[in-house]
């Protein structure tokens, strides 16, 4: 038996090594195919183009072929209306070129001023999200142009074969008048056909010109943007301007100031007069999206008002919805980017008091009394930074509003730094690490905020606005997105509370479990967001990613094989990803999909175990694809591998394969008690090379899962969790035998966990040589909890024997002597007799 079971797992070894090279030789043999395709259709594109000379039809075929050609004609009647390339151009590209040219106006006065750094990468990233549909259209026009020169040769080439044809008939002198007829419609459609062509060629070359004389100007304004940033790049560590103490400064201020002024808040104006007429759509869509949101909070507030009056702890959490307007505004103007592409200098500056209000009023909420002076000095900050942003063409007024913001952030953050938040002990225990985290962003804020004061004093001015901007506005965009992550906790919080989602078993059962991952979610990415937009405020960001790019991209090569750290990272990665999708599954199965059906012990465990192992393979095979590895390849390999499990590692994949027939065949289950050998215990898990068995004193038992397959395995639950207890007991000789089966019967009957289907029997089985046994006999559903239930049926017994004073008698035994010495017989003799006069004393006493 056990060489057949050898054989066995050897076949089903060979049948799982062909499954799994089955898919890897198809995808193999399909990227040959795709490949050899691909140099087809290339040598097909190289060679020349035969030139087809139409021929006259024959007058058989006239009517046949002439029924086709009507057809093709409609069918490329129809296609020249039915492409709506050239109508969504025509449609869109006014409303984009008008963009474009305001968007010019405002680059050049941008550029001929003086600029941040960020102010220019903002401008370089509008003008790209912004003028995205360009190349789209230009691609779409070029097809559809290549499209209809095709239709138009095929007009040409029917055309002229019926003309030819009309011509060949008109010389002989029987044709019917209908056949001529017939002929000469084919050939004014095709003409009307060819004419309906060319005006739509014509009008496509005119988008096309169109189009890409506004990529031109894209093109120019892009390059215009990047000359500029890349200049001043160059010159922050140059003196750009006069030091404040210099005359020439104070004269330049003096004979700029009051024109500038007026020139640039009017120039603003029109700019944003200019953008809320062009996107008025917009607006009113944006305004649609707050009332929506703040419709929902409102609605959400008198659901979630039950729930904090029963869970005091979620009273923050519906700080959100206590504030729907405030929270709505938030939300509102998070979502702007995708709205607005790119919005005026001064409608920026409106949105981002807009949004850092109510972000206080709801932070004043959250926090504790001590932070209040960080939000409104924050606060402070913002609308001085605002005015400068907004006088940033004229650079006496934003210089001196960046020193003034320099010297007032240096002097609150000292202070910052030095006082003391918490007010006691209990403060510093509940809200120590914001305590300290805020001492930290202090103490790096401080020098920033001197440096860029003593460079501004002494005429660095691109670099005092590059490090001021970014200290300032990393600050900003922490505290929004704190108040976001807040928001968003508040909302994952009350959306686990609500249906749908209350109602699935994984949120019942796991609650908090999943609401402390979706928070830590969340907060990393908030916290990387504010990482990449910090790197975007110090110019970092570029070259930081494509360091960071090259490090990964280095490849090293090994003969044929090419390795570099990015795909070893990528390869981790998916690998990585196939673990935890394959996790998540399991736990969405056990929680929410086997509960609501009726499916044998086993069958959840081979199901998950199953999908755990499909899952992790195709992981394995996208992280090779993923990688770029070269798949005939990995067959290669894939063969030598097989050849070397079946040589090398026989005991490895018949272990391997012996679990899956575990896992299918469930001869033995998880939650099964088995006894193998001398051990009894429970399986607790079936892995892929061997099983774990706990023992009732919970030592744990590694079995490979061959032996399970093998050998003899007693399992005491198979079939089901019903298991018999057997006690044998004996009373004296005098007891009434029925009395007894009565008297235990009814004992063993009142334990809760011993089953009333077979009721409790109770055997008299012998005439023992002292005592008269029988054997009491119970069943029970609760077949892992045998052991247990048996000792407290023994203590049943036992109690109800002493209640009744049965006596369990004691096994007795006679020694009879048959020769002794005199010494030892005389020594017994006076023992007995001194042990029998003790004996008489003490009845006397």
């Amino acid at each position: 038996m056990k060489k057949i079971n050898q054989n066995l797992c050897r076949l089903l070894v060979g049948y799982l090594a062909v499954i799994l090279l089955l898919p890897v030789f198809g995808i193999a043999v399909k990227a040959q195919e795709k490949a050899a395709a691909n140099s087809n259709k290339a040598n097909a594109d190289i060679a020349p183009a035969a030139t087809v000379t139409p021929t006259p039809i024959p007058f058989s075929e006239i009517v046949t072929q002439a029924e086709s050609a009507s057809a093709s004609l409609k069918e490329l009647a129809s296609g020249i209306s039915a492409d709506t390339t050239a109508e969504i151009v025509e449609r869109d590209l006014p409303a984009l070129k008008s963009e474009i040219d305001a968007k010019l106006e405002e680059t050049a006065r941008i550029i001929e001023g003086r600029p941040s750094l960020e102010r220019l990468k903002s401008f370089e990233t509008a003008w790209k999200t912004q003028t995205k549909n360009l190349p789209e259209w230009k691609n779409d026009l070029t097809s559809r142009a290549k499209k209809l020169e095709g239709d138009l040769k095929q007009i040409n080439t029917i055309e002229e074969k019926w003309k030819k044809t009309l011509d060949e008939l008109k010389t002989e002198v029987e044709t019917p008048r209908e056949v001529t007829v017939r002929i000469e419609e084919i050939i004014a459609s095709a003409a009307q056909i060819r004419t309906q062509i060319e005006a739509e060629q014509s009008r496509i070359v005119a988008l096309q010109s169109k189009v890409a004389e506004q990529q031109k100007q894209v093109a120019d304004a892009l390059e215009s943007i990047k000359q500029k940033r890349e200049s001043l790049v160059g010159k922050l560590l140059v003196q750009d301007s006069p030091a404040i103490w210099n005359s020439d400064f104070w004269t330049r201020a003096r004979n700029d100031a009051a024109s500038s002024a007026n020139d640039s808040f009017a120039a603003q104006v029109k700019a944003l007069t200019d953008f809320a007429g062009r996107n008025l759509d917009k607006i009113l869509i944006h305004f649609f999206i707050f009332a929506l949101f703040a419709g929902v909070l409102i609605f959400l507030r008198r659901r979630a008002r039950p729930w904090t009056e029963k869970e005091p702890e979620l009273k923050n959490a519906a700080i959100i919805f206590q504030l729907p307007v405030a929270t709505a505004l938030i939300l509102a103007i998070l979502v702007s980017s995708w709205i607005y592409p790119q919005t005026p200098q001064m409608l920026g500056a409106i949105f981002g008091a807009i949004a850092l209000i109510p972000t206080i009023i709801i932070l004043r909420k959250l926090v504790e009394r001590p932070l209040y002076p960080l939000l409104y000095s924050l606060v402070v900050f913002y609308f001085i930074d605002q005015i400068r942003t907004i006088a940033e063409p004229i650079p006496v007024y934003s210089r001196l509003l960046l020193l003034a913001e320099m010297l007032g952030g240096f002097l609150f953050f000292l202070w910052l730094f030095l006082a003391r938040l918490s007010k006691n002990e209990t403060e510093e225990i509940i809200h120590g690490k914001i305590f300290r985290t805020i001492k930290i962003a202090a103490l790096v804020a401080l020098p920033i905020f001197v440096v860029s004061f003593l460079t501004n004093a002494f005429g660095y001015v691109s670099l005092s606005r590059l490090l001021g901007n970014a200290v300032l506005r990393s600050a900003y965009a922490a505290v929004i997105l704190y108040a976001a992550v807040r928001i968003i906790d508040g909302l994952i919080i009350f959306a686990l509370r609500f249906r749908p989602l209350s109602l699935l078993g994984m949120v019942q059962h796991n609650r908090a479990l999943i609401q402390s991952r979706l928070r830590k979610f969340v907060r990393f990415l908030a916290f990387v967001a504010w990482i990449i937009l910090t790197l975007e405020l110090l110019s970092l960001r570029e070259p930081i990613f494509e360091w960071v790019k090259g490090i990964l991209t280095a490849s090293l090569t090994l003969g044929s094989l090419n390795i570099s750290l990015g795909n070893i990272l990528l390869f981790i990665a998916t690998v990585w990803a196939a673990f935890l999708l394959a996790r998540f599954i399991n736990f969405v199965l056990e929680e929410d999909v086997y509960p609501r059906f009726s499916l044998e012990r086993g069958i959840p465990y081979a199901i998950s175990t199953m999908l755990r192992y499909i899952i992790l393979l195709l992981g394995f095979l996208f992280a090779v694809a993923a990688v770029g590895f070269d798949l005939t390849k990995f067959t290669i390999l894939a063969g030598a591998f097989g050849v070397g499990i079946g040589f090398g590692l026989q005991n490895i994949i018949n272990n391997f394969v012996s679990g899956i027939i575990l896992l299918f065949e469930r001869p033995v289950k998880v939650g099964d008690s088995v006894q193998i050998n001398d051990a009894t215990g429970i399986v607790r898990r079936i892995g892929i090379r061997a099983s774990l068995v706990q023992t009732w004193d919970d030592a744990e038992i590694i079995v490979p899962n061959s032996k399970l397959i093998s050998e003899s395995v007693t399992n005491w639950t198979f079939s089901s969790l019903q298991r018999g207890i057997e006690i044998p007991i004996g009373v004296d000789y005098g007891t009434d035998p029925r009395f007894i089966i009565e008297l235990l019967e009814k004992a063993v009957a009142k334990h809760p966990l011993v089953a009333e289907t077979p009721p409790p029997k109770v055997l008299f089985v012998e005439f023992g040589a002292d005592s008269l046994n029988f054997k009491v006999r119970a069943w029970t559903q609760h077949g892992d909890q045998a052991v247990s239930i048996r000792s407290d049926l023994a203590v049943a017994v036992n109690e109800a024997l002493a209640e009744n004073n049965i006596i369990i008698p004691n096994t007795q035994r006679d020694l009879h002597i048959q020769s002794l010495s005199s010494d030892v017989a005389e020594t017994l003799g006076s023992k007995s007799a001194k042990g029998n006069t003790a004996a008489d004393d003490g009845d006397q006493d």
